[in-house]
């Protein structure tokens, strides 16, 4: 009877670790703006992560939306940017607190189109951000074009190499919208100069280490390397980090994507040759005044396109804090 006792206790606890498990690797909660009582709407807003500064940017401009537009507003987020189902559990839960409207920043286009026609079928309206959903019923969808901008910083790589030289490419998450279409943008611009020559191309899913272990590989594989395009700036400076280890920062040139603070600084700095400022705080505003303006009535675009600019020395001082 003892050892039986102590089995069920055993499990019991082990239920419990598991469950508070879940819920720490599921999400990190955060309530900003206004309190609920004094609201005009209760909106919640899913990231895909916190791990990464570009939506800690994200967050100050829903936080600023959120005091402007005089709502209460839930940020929430899962640990891993690549975990649709944490994603969909997000917005169910989300659904079950019965919120005026829900901002999503999907995990990917195909993952995120099971939570929206959830959030369709009880009347809540969504808004995507960032990164485009592939079906489901939205308000609007807010953020950059990709192509675009990744053409932009393409556009300069090829004035700066002169239009000829060796590249390699430091993808995102392969199959996530976002990197994909950067890899279109920046291959778009190549094509068109014979001389430019991408001679690597691999992903290092937006991740500091894994951005500094392949450009290790890189510079192994490629002796006469002379530039590395990063699909985001964490991955850059990683890359970076790893050009220095070799000393090879008088060959080896990075640009990079989003313009987080580390990255305006190694601008500033010289270490890193450019950056692209995608405005994640304005994306985050636009998307939640989008919700405010659709509960309101007033009448929304389908597509809410906000503008990115390359940063380099010339312009950088007008990007650091």
């Amino acid at each position: 009877m003892k050892k039986t006792n102590t089995l069920i206790i055993f499990l019991g606890l082990m239920l419990i670790i598991t469950g508070f498990l879940n819920i720490t690797v599921q999400a990190q909660d955060d309530v900003i703006g206004v309190a609920e009582e004094d609201a005009e709407y209760n909106i919640g807003f899913i990231v895909k992560t916190m791990a990464n500064p570009y939506f800690a940017r994200m967050k100050d401009g829903a936080e600023e939306a959120a005091l402007d537009f005089n709502i209460n507003l839930t940020w929430v987020s899962a640990q891993e940017h690549t975990d649709a189902e944490g994603q969909l559990n997000l917005v169910e839960d989300m659904i079950q607190r019965e919120m005026d409207a829900i901002v999503i920043n999907p995990v990917g286009p195909e993952a995120i189109v099971p939570a929206i026609k959830q959030a369709n079928e009880r009347g809540i309206p969504v808004v995507i951000v960032d990164t485009t959903a592939a079906g489901g019923d939205i308000v609007t969808f807010v953020g950059m074009d990709n192509v675009d901008a990744a053409s932009d910083i393409a556009e300069y790589v090829a004035q700066e190499m002169n239009g000829k030289g060796n590249i390699a490419i430091l993808e995102g998450v392969r199959g996530h919208s976002t990197a994909e279409e950067r890899l279109v943008g920046y291959n778009n611009v190549i094509d068109q100069y014979p001389e430019l020559n991408v001679v690597a191309s691999q992903a290092a899913n937006y991740d500091r280490s894994e951005g500094m272990r392949v450009t290790e590989n890189f510079l192994v594989s490629n002796p006469d390397l002379d530039l590395i395009i990063s699909s985001n700036d964490e991955m850059g400076l990683g890359a970076i980090r790893a050009i220095m280890a070799a000393g090879r920062q008088n060959q080896v040139k990075v640009v990079g994507f989003d313009a987080i603070d580390d990255a305006l600084v190694s601008v500033k700095n010289g270490e890193m040759l450019a950056t692209v400022e995608s405005v994640p705080d304005m994306q985050a505003y636009e998307s939640v005044k989008a919700a405010v303006d659709y509960l309101n009535g007033k009448e929304v675009p389908s597509e809410i396109i906000v503008p990115c600019v390359v940063v380099d020395q010339s312009n950088v001082d007008e990007f650091l804090d």
